[in-house]
């Protein structure tokens, strides 16, 4: 077999193994609201409007002035708005 066809393979398994240590895509990465905002077609604002309605998944806060989205979540969350905002809604206690 050829080398080259060889190191995707080896590359695919490392990337499968980091995966299950940590949890999530090795290829993901961490956005700012711009990005975010690039993403959905709308305004920079438009996210955090959205969050705070509970309608988009929260940021997660680096530093004191540092907040960012992990692009995984947004991604999904695009796949299918109306089903992370039902498995995400708030119990109600009645």
């Amino acid at each position: 077999m050829h080398q080259s066809t060889k190191t995707p393979v080896r590359l695919r398994a490392a990337q499968e193994a980091a995966e299950r240590a940590h949890g999530f895509p090795v290829d993901d990465r961490f956005i700012t609201d711009r990005e975010v905002a690039d993403l959905l077609g709308a305004s920079r604002s438009w996210p955090w409007k959205l969050v705070q309605d509970g309608r988009l998944p929260a940021p997660i806060r680096l530093t004191e002035r540092c907040t960012r989205w992990r692009l995984s979540e947004i991604r999904a969350w695009m796949a299918d708005p109306q089903g992370w905002q039902a498995a995400n809604a708030p119990k109600l206690e009645g």
